[in-house]
């Protein structure tokens, strides 16, 4: 099996692969550095570094669900408007 290159991974790709790789430590701490690279993100824990990652997946979630919600409002059967008032978004 060819290991994976995760310096050559874009933060997106070595997020994804974190997520279904999720006891694979060399990954996790290549995503951390990639993270560190970012301008205004100082990460001092490994807590930290978990909290960033849920954020952000959560954010991710959020952006995913939005756009099932556009879709789904496409289809014209309820107005977007009227879903994202249901939601409370």
């Amino acid at each position: 099996m060819t290991k994976a290159n995760f310096q050559e991974m874009t933060k997106q790709e070595l997020r994804a692969y974190v997520l279904e790789h999720r006891d694979d430590q060399e990954a996790f701490h290549a995503l951390t550095d990639k993270l560190r690279e970012e301008p205004g993100i100082e990460i001092t824990s490994t807590e930290q570094m978990h909290e960033l990652i849920e954020a952000r997946l959560d954010e991710a979630d959020a952006r995913d669900a939005y756009k099932v919600l556009e879709e789904i409002a496409g289809l014209g059967t309820t107005p977007f408007e009227n879903i994202k008032r249901e939601l409370g978004i």
